[in-house]
């Protein structure tokens, strides 16, 4: 008996090994436009602002990330300085390293992958740089399955960009991502994240319900609730130059429970991180 009474007094030492994971979506504004002598990035190039991105990922405990906006070269710098983490993702235009891509970063020492893929949003999503309905550029959403080390618990992650000029594009995308979704998700029971720069605000009804029709808005649903930033609702903000959108998401099927949902808005020696806010939620298995 003493021999068992130790043995319990030794488990009940030990740290509880917590399911909870943060999740970020992130628009990272794209390394084309953002160079020197754009009047609207000013000092916020991508040269300048690319420490402080990388640096969010520490800062915040950054478990799984979707990046919008991402060109090669970006996502070669961040892999480079975020050695601990693996990333998935293709560009737009080759299906390769062409283009803007939507990339999925992960812990490497905590998660495996086993699976993912990339599709357009068009009325062909298996065909290469296809566009879809009225939108204005090639849209694509990247996806990946990862499974957990210790717990082999599993999370299919989403990360999407929608089209900023067609509506009908936003709709059909928002229909099509759910669509792929339920696809690949199959039989299997996996916890699901979609993440996204969706180009709409919640009144945008079709949109909103395509997508809420299987998941749930984190920031809807999340324990501690959400406060925005100031107590104002948006995460786009052009540098303030340009009015503010509330259009960047973070969606999760039943299988999560969202403890908590924020923007962050990181300054750094007077240059932004992004011209959207990062978006953040703390999310652990029900």
């Amino acid at each position: 008996m003493k021999k068992i009474a130790i043995l319990l007094l030794a488990a009940l030492a030990l740290p509880a090994i917590a399911d909870d994971f943060n999740v970020m979506s992130f628009n990272i504004r794209n390394s084309k436009d953002s160079v020197d002598g754009s009047v609207y990035d000013g000092n916020n190039t991508w040269e300048n602002r690319k420490e402080i991105v990388s640096s969010i990922f520490s800062e915040q405990n950054i478990d799984i990330a979707g990046l919008q906006e991402a060109f090669n070269d970006q996502i070669i710098y961040l892999a480079r300085n975020l050695s601990n983490y693996g990333w998935v993702g293709v560009g737009r235009d080759d299906g390769k390293t062409k283009g803007e891509a939507v990339p999925i970063f992960y812990r490497a020492d905590k998660y495996v992958k086993l699976g993912g893929g990339t599709f357009w949003l068009s009325e062909t999503p298996e065909v290469v740089a296809s566009v879809g309905w009225d939108a204005d550029l090639t849209r694509i959403t990247s996806w990946v399955r990862l499974e957990d080390k210790e717990s082999s618990k599993r999370v299919l992650v989403f990360n999407a960009h929608f089209d900023h000029i067609g509506k009908v594009a936003r709709q059909q995308s928002a229909k099509l991502l759910s669509k792929k979704a339920k696809e690949i998700i199959g039989d299997d029971n996996d916890a699901v994240i979609v993440l996204g720069d969706l180009n709409f605000e919640r009144s945008d009804v079709a949109s909103y319900e395509a997508l809420t029709s299987l998941f749930n808005d984190a920031r809807s649903t999340t324990i501690k609730p959400f406060e925005g930033i100031d107590g104002k609702e948006y995460t786009y903000h052009g540098y303030f130059k340009e009015p503010t959108e509330d259009i960047d998401y973070i969606f999760v099927n039943d299988k999560l429970r969202v403890n908590t949902f924020k923007y962050v808005n990181v300054i750094k020696d007077g240059i932004y991180s992004s011209d959207h806010l990062s978006v953040i939620s703390n999310v652990e298995p029900k």
